[in-house]
C-alpha cells in the first residue's frame, strides 16, 4: 500500500515537472500575429474526462496577416487518428491597444491574458452539442506554443482536455 502510494506521489510530481516551461518563455508574451504567421504543425490529444479514451490528432495550419486591417486569419486542417478531419477559421483583430477580439468559425471567442500566455474562451459544436472551450496557449520556446485546453458541457461539467504542441516551421 505504501508503495502504491508513494508511485502516485511520484507520478505527480513527474506529471508536474514535465510541463514546466523554461523561464526564459515564461517571461515572453505570446504576440499572436508574429507566432501564428506562415506555415505551422501541431500534434496533440482529446483526453475524454467519462472514459479516459484518448484521440490522436494533428493540425496543419496557415497563419496570414494583413498589417493595414490588424488581422490575423489562421486555417487550421485537423485530422483524428482515426481518419477524421475538420477544418477551423480563427480570426483575430488586434486593437489599438494590444487586445485582441476574435472568432472561431464566425462565432465570437473572448481573449484574455494570463501572465505572457493567450486565454481562448469559446463555444465548438460537436454533433449537434455545443461545448465549451477555455484554452491556454503559451510559449515554450520561440518556435513552440504549448496548447492546453479544459473542455466542458454547459460550462461546469468536465467532458475533457486537450494537449497541443504547435511548431512554427523554418522561415
Amino acid at each position: 500500500m505504501m508503495s502504491s502510494l508513494m508511485t502516485r506521489s511520484l507520478l505527480v510530481l513527474c506529471a508536474l515537472f514535465a510541463f514546466t516551461l523554461p523561464s526564459h518563455a515564461k517571461d515572453k508574451d505570446l504576440v499572436l500575429e508574429q507566432f501564428l504567421r506562415g506555415t505551422l504543425h501541431a500534434e496533440g490529444q482529446f483526453l475524454n474526462s467519462w472514459t479516459g479514451q484518448v484521440r490522436y490528432l494533428t493540425v496543419e495550419m496557415r497563419g496570414t496577416w494583413d498589417n493595414a486591417q490588424r488581422i490575423l486569419t489562421l486555417n487550421e486542417d485537423i485530422t483524428y487518428a482515426d481518419g477524421e478531419k475538420g477544418k477551423t477559421v480563427w480570426v483575430f483583430t488586434k486593437n489599438e491597444d494590444g487586445t485582441y477580439q476574435a472568432t472561431r468559425d464566425g462565432t465570437a471567442a473572448t481573449v484574455s491574458r494570463d501572465q505572457g500566455a493567450v486565454i481562448l474562451r469559446y463555444v465548438a459544436s460537436f454533433g449537434g452539442i455545443s461545448l465549451d472551450f477555455v484554452d491556454r496557449l503559451e510559449l515554450t520556446d520561440e518556435k513552440t506554443i504549448l496548447n492546453t485546453a479544459k473542455v466542458s458541457f454547459l460550462g461546469f461539467i468536465p467532458v475533457g482536455s486537450v494537449t497541443l504542441t504547435i511548431h512554427k516551421s523554418g522561415r
